[in-house]
């Protein structure tokens, strides 16, 4: 969890993962601590879904009934992989930090979000910080025709973001928050995931 007496460094990227005729999704808004960084994923549809009545409140978990027999597999992913290969995806929620996680071992979680009939912004934690080399986001969105997309942000950059981060009340216990975020899977790269497949030959 993101320590709460801390300011974060910024990281000066928007990255545009997926722009195609019905729906854009970017990463903004990029903020490092010394355990991690969050950012903001901006969801954006074209015009107003049908199946999106009640607003677009989730779309990462589109129930089967949704869009003429939408499955989950249809729905929005996302996931992360770094330089050492380590990855992580948005493909379930856990309501508490997974075991193994102090190990290193890369956590994606979910946090709170807001939207519209046709907008959803929501942030993200991420947890380690990563190592030197390209961080690379990776999305797909099935029910809107779009495969796997990659984009990639300097890994250095975040630590940098991190190294400028402000500790408020150095001396003051560590406080646990009672709650508010919701965990992704830890995956080492499933098939079928955002990730999984080899990388692009050239940059993203």
């Amino acid at each position: 969890m993101q320590p709460e007496a801390v300011i974060p460094g910024s990281v000066p990227a928007e990255l545009l993962l997926v722009r195609s005729e019905s729906a854009g999704v970017a990463v903004g808004s990029l903020r490092a601590y010394a355990n991690g960084f969050e950012f903001t994923l901006h969801v954006r549809l074209r015009r107003e879904d049908e199946e999106y009545r009640h607003g677009m409140s989730d779309p990462f978990d589109w129930h089967a009934s949704g869009r003429g027999g939408t499955t989950r597999d249809q729905a929005l992913r996302l996931g992360i992989l770094y330089a050492d290969e380590r990855r992580a995806a948005s493909t379930s929620r856990r309501p508490m930090l997974p075991d193994g996680a102090e190990a290193g071992e890369l956590v994606l979680q979910q946090g709170g979000s807001s939207g519209s009939d046709r907008r959803w912004d929501g942030d993200f934690w991420v947890h380690p910080l990563p190592p030197d080399g390209p961080v690379t986001f990776v999305a797909s969105w099935l029910a809107y025709g779009v495969t796997e997309t990659r984009a990639q942000v300097d890994g250095s950059a975040i630590r940098a973001a991190a190294s400028r981060a402000i500790e408020l009340w150095p001396d003051d216990p560590d406080y646990e928050p009672a709650g508010g975020w919701a965990s992704g899977t830890i995956t080492a790269g499933e098939p079928g995931e955002p990730g999984t497949s080899s990388p692009p030959s050239g940059p993203c």
